[in-house]
């Protein structure tokens, strides 16, 4: 039981932990009958944080010793006796692959997605009281790839795992339980595909051998399938999460997604974007090939799109079914959009040491929420692409032209090359001469690199700022001026410091237990939109003679506004004309008193014990609306003589009355509340509404 004092909309950003996690990985495939050469096709957008380096890594098949150990980060598990020799895209501090292939011809993407079991989990956690740590996502990819010659063997491998050690922990650096998710792999080899789903150590798996498959972040199997854990039904009918019916098949996404508004907007952005790249795979069916997957890659036709600004990777993956060709990992570090496919060879030896190389950081095993961010260092190729991305979006329709028309044409030289060096190395592999056919490949790679190096440090000089153009624009002297800490009183933070700072001649925005993200410059509404999103941003009130004086977070049709901590405002109305509103007001619906009061010389709602919400001057209809957002307001009415006898609550439809009262007619009440959450038409955060039943406190 607990006092409650308002039916108050309650903002609730869950901002940048499962929304911002949002990074939607798509990974999407033709199988040989959808393409036109008859090889099975796969593609995959891995999106992280924009400072999650992602580098090209290759291991070699290698024997392991008895009793040998793998570290990783999270966890520590056993080696295998032999792995595979796997080529792959790996995260700085991360031991697995966001995407990769194997020697075998097996390749292996993953998707984030929530579940149940996952929200189960994370309230157990926070409690003191979670399952262990298991490996990520990305280490599950990696063993599956190490493990296997074959999708299905691939299958086996991963849910051996999952079921003995789990997936539970982060999966974000620097992010302890809010970067924790599960994971959705599609699996693939020469002639077949398998789509793998897991909610915490139980799974589902579906065979594709023809057509076109797509998978987001969510769950995409129902109630057709060819593999399962074997109580998956039953322990959905224990949780109370599926409801048997005559006639109706058991359907593992309905039973295992989470119910809440937030996940279920969520789930719909994952089918926005599964959808437009499956609906792009049906426009050519029968003659995909990797030009259209890269096309793909690119798409920014939806919102959100499977081209994002946080996408760190991007990988088109053809596999032959015969020994007469070898399969080839194209690969784009960071944005596709703005990037270029380089073709690599899982049948080579090495890669160039700049394509394995992280920032700052460096490239190492950590657990995820003791990694540092990574920065960017110019002998890194991946940081080389984030840079330029960066600076396309500056003016992206006219920049990204520019970068189009120069890597076009290397990804088309590349490939009108590549038959004659994969027919060179075929014929010294059939002859024997292994090292001989990995030393072409090795060299063709390095050739493709160096040429993308050369065009990007190019492209990079040509759209780098003048100095004195950037010092006639007063750019640093403006974003200094905006650097300071704002006060956020509303969802989740109360009284909470948010930070925007300036690095490098670029501005960034830093919440309580939140990594720092970068804003972009203003557009022409003003708001500087986050590099991760547009879907949200920020923009700065001055005052006429104090400056800066507040900061205004935007959210889709919401402004949430954050006064700078240090300015103090001047009143708005002259305070003594303020006083009669002061004072206690009782509420008969919902058995509660609330007070008037003066903060930051406005006038402001109290609720005893909780928060003060400033109120703005009224409107011309006597609405004074809450100066945190516009989503909620009240108005005075007042008797002929002048004296202030109630309020009115007022939030969408809704309105509530609270009678002036004295303050030793104070009633107290117990009250039990539920929370029913209503999405809104935004994607990161949601409205909470509190219904309540009272009993007076006996």
């Amino acid at each position: 039981m607990k006092k409650l004092f308002i039916i108050v909309v309650i903002l609730v950003l869950v901002i940048f932990t499962a929304i911002f996690n949002i990074f939607g990985c798509d990974t999407w495939v033709a199988l040989p009958d959808a393409t036109v050469r008859g090889l099975l096709i796969f593609a995959k957008n891995s999106d992280r944080t924009v400072f999650d380096c992602q580098p090209l890594m290759f291991y070699p098949r290698q024997k392991w010793t008895a009793g040998s150990q793998i570290n990783l980060g999270r966890i520590t598990i056993p080696q295998s006796s032999e792995t595979y020799a796997t080529l792959g895209s790996s995260p700085y501090w991360c031991w697995g692959y966001e995407e990769g292939i194997n020697e075998y011809g097996v390749v292996i993407g993953n998707e984030g997605i929530f579940t149940k079991p996952l929200s189960e989990a994370i309230a157990a956690a926070r409690a003191g009281q979670g399952p262990p740590a298991g490996p990520t996502g990305m280490d599950l990819l990696r063993l599956g790839l190490e493990r296997s010659k074959t999708a299905r063997q691939a299958v086996e491998v991963i849910v051996g795992l999952v079921e003995k050690y789990g997936q539970f922990g982060s999966g974000m650096p620097g992010q302890d339980l809010d970067g924790a998710y599960e994971n959705s792999f599609l699996i693939a080899d020469p002639r077949e595909v398998w789509i793998l789903e897991t909610a915490g150590t139980r799974w589902i798996a579906k065979r594709h051998e023809k057509g076109v498959a797509s998978i987001s972040n969510t769950l995409s199997v129902t109630s057709q399938w060819d593999l399962a854990s074997h109580d998956l039904a039953q322990y959905a009918q224990q949780k109370g999460w599926w409801r048997p019916t005559p006639g109706l098949a058991f359907d593992f996404a309905k039973a295992y997604l989470p119910d809440l508004p937030e996940w279920l907007a969520q789930r719909q952005r994952a089918l926005t974007r599964s959808g437009c790249s499956l609906g792009l795979l049906k426009e050519k069916i029968g003659a995909i090939d990797e030009a259209w997957m890269m096309r793909i890659a690119r798409d920014r036709s939806t919102s959100p799109s499977l081209d994002l600004d946080v996408t760190a990777s991007s990988c088109i993956a053809v596999l032959p079914r015969t020994a007469d060709e070898l399969p080839v990992f194209w690969w784009a570090a960071g944005v596709p959009s703005s990037g270029c496919f380089v073709p690599a060879f899982v049948h080579g030896s090495k890669l160039p040491t700049i394509v394995s190389a992280a920032g700052t950081f460096g490239k190492k095993v950590a657990p995820p929420d003791r990694v540092l961010a990574d920065r960017f260092s110019e002998n890194s190729y991946w940081w080389l692409f984030r840079d330029l991305a960066d600076k396309v979006n500056l003016d992206r329709p006219a920049r990204n032209a520019v970068v189009r028309a120069e890597f076009d044409a290397l990804e088309k030289e590349f490939a009108a090359s590549l038959p004659d060096i994969i027919r060179q190395a075929v014929n010294l592999r059939k002859a024997g001469k292994i090292d001989d056919a990995a030393e072409i490949l090795d060299a063709f790679t390095a050739e493709c690199v160096e040429k993308a190096l050369r065009t990007v440090n190019g492209l990079r000089k040509k759209f780098a700022p003048e100095p004195a153009e950037e010092k006639a624009k007063g750019v640093a002297p403006s974003l200094e001026e905006l650097a300071g800490v704002y006060i956020a009183n509303f969802g989740a933070y109360i009284d909470a410091d948010w930070k925007v700072s300036v690095k490098d001649g670029r501005l960034f925005l830093e919440m309580p237990g939140r990594n720092a993200l970068e804003l972009k410059d203003p557009g022409p509404d003003g708001i500087r939109r986050f590099v991760v999103s547009d879907l949200a941003g920020v923009s700065f009130l001055r005052g006429e003679k104090n400056g800066i004086i507040a900061m205004k977070f935007s959210q889709g049709p919401q402004a949430f506004e954050l006064p700078r901590k240090g300015v103090v405002l001047p009143p708005e109305i002259p305070l003594d004309r303020l006083q009669k509103y002061l004072g206690l007001y009782y509420g008969e619906e919902m058995k509660e008193t609330l007070e008037i009061v003066i903060k930051n010389n406005c006038l402001a709602l109290k609720i005893p014990g909780k928060k003060t919400y400033e109120l703005r001057p009224p409107d011309k209809e006597g609405r004074r609306y809450f100066r945190v957002s516009p989503v909620a307001s009240v108005s005075f009415k007042e008797t002929a003589a002048g004296e202030v006898e109630s309020f009115t609550y007022y939030e969408g439809e809704g309105e509530l009355l609270y009678k002036r009262i004295r303050s030793d007619t104070k009633k107290e009440y117990q009250v039990r509340f539920t929370f029913e959450f209503y999405s809104l038409s935004f994607s990161i955060g949601t409205i909470v509404r509190t219904g309540i039943s009272i009993r007076p406190r006996s």
